[in-house]
């Protein structure tokens, strides 16, 4: 995809799980609510039980949320198109004691049989393909009846472009992850995905915003101790974490299903 540089997780295998990388932000800032917003939904779906029951992580990366259902019980598998991230995933779940399935695969290209899974997740990678809706057809594909889409991704405002591209990603002194993570032309705004999942006759329930929890000042104080290198980026995404909020304005998730 054209400004996206997809092939830096091919040369940072080992930064998923570092707090001192970049990757540490979704680590500890984004991972964790989404993970309880996204248990939250299943446990309303499918009540305690799992047993048995299989979820999909497409573009799975390192294994952040893979790992996260596989610790909740359910039988995980994840595919992503980098080999070295794969390999990385693989190894910590290993040490971790959690038996997830990886595969090198495509989002638009499954490698999967119809109807397989009763869950799919797909986050972090909407805004990293080529035909969104290509994707979304092929996770309705995989998904069994009544089955359960969970996504986050990135809208595609103002608000995004000054904040993950200018000053997250452009802007030197205030920079915290590296040029060509992300190309704003290649986020997706939530009328955009809605109308792609009711193509695919799988209707989106909910879209709720992922935002910051601390206020402004503490969020620059954050920033300059960790220019300054007086803490990680581990720390520093500890002490900014994201909440679920109503804004959609720059990261959004949500969940899409045919009950």
């Amino acid at each position: 995809m054209a400004g996206v540089d997809n092939a830096i997780y091919d040369r940072i295998p080992d930064a998923w799980w570092s707090d001192d990388s970049f990757m540490a932000l979704l680590r500890h800032a984004v991972n964790p609510p989404r993970l309880a917003y996204f248990r939250d939904v299943l446990e309303r779906r499918f009540g305690a039980g799992v047993a048995a029951r299989e979820l999909l992580d497409v573009g799975c990366g390192g294994g952040l949320l893979a790992e996260g259902f596989a610790a909740l019980g359910w039988r995980v598998s994840g595919i992503d198109r980098s080999l070295p991230t794969l390999a990385a995933a693989r190894e910590h779940a290993r040490a971790s004691g959690l038996a997830i399935d990886y595969q090198p695969g495509d989002a638009a290209a499954l490698p999967f049989d119809a109807g397989r899974f009763n869950v799919v997740c797909c986050c972090d990678v909407l805004e990293h393909v080529d035909d969104v809706d290509r994707v979304v057809g092929e996770i309705v594909r995989v998904l069994k009846p009544g089955g359960v889409f969970l996504f986050d991704t990135i809208n595609r405002t103002w608000r995004s472009r000054v904040l993950a591209i200018w000053l997250a990603q452009d802007w030197a002194p205030t920079r915290v992850v590296p040029r060509g993570v992300h190309a704003w032309e290649s986020f997706v705004r939530p009328q955009e995905l809605a109308a792609s999942l009711e193509r695919h006759r799988l209707p989106a329930r909910e879209f709720a915003g992922l935002s910051p929890r601390a206020n402004p000042l503490r969020l620059l104080a954050a920033l300059v101790r960790l220019k300054l290198a007086r803490i990680s980026y581990g720390e520093m995404a500890r002490s900014v974490a994201l909440v679920k909020s109503t804004d959609l304005s720059v990261s959004y998730m949500g969940y899409a299903c045919t009950f």
